[in-house]
């Protein structure tokens, strides 16, 4: 058994991780980009909501990267009629994202 044919026995389970992290790091970024709309320009509350926007950002970025990686090996995104990617579903969110980008 070689690393591609374990990755595709279990990309459900892979998959399942990278779509929590990027839900997370969206959840990130919203909470970020509200708190810069509330704080004034030019404070520390503002530059350290700024950064975090773009720290989420850059991890959701990575982990589509990620998700277009594992699709491309094991072409997961043609099998979500599948019950074992059933929990697609819950990331609606970033599945859209997903499939936009």
């Amino acid at each position: 058994m070689n690393s591609g044919q374990l990755l595709t026995m279990h990309s459900d389970v892979v998959i399942k991780k990278l779509l929590q992290l990027a839900d997370k790091s969206y959840k990130s970024f919203l909470r970020a980009s509200n708190t810069s709309y509330n704080a004034e320009i030019g404070t520390s509350r503002y530059w350290k909501a700024i950064g975090s926007m773009e720290q989420s950002q850059f991890e959701f970025n990575d982990y589509m990267k990620q998700l277009k990686f594992m699709d491309e090996l094991t072409q997961w995104s043609n099998k979500l009629h599948q019950d074992r990617y059933k929990f697609v579903e819950k990331y609606d969110i970033v599945m859209e994202k997903y499939k936009l980008s």
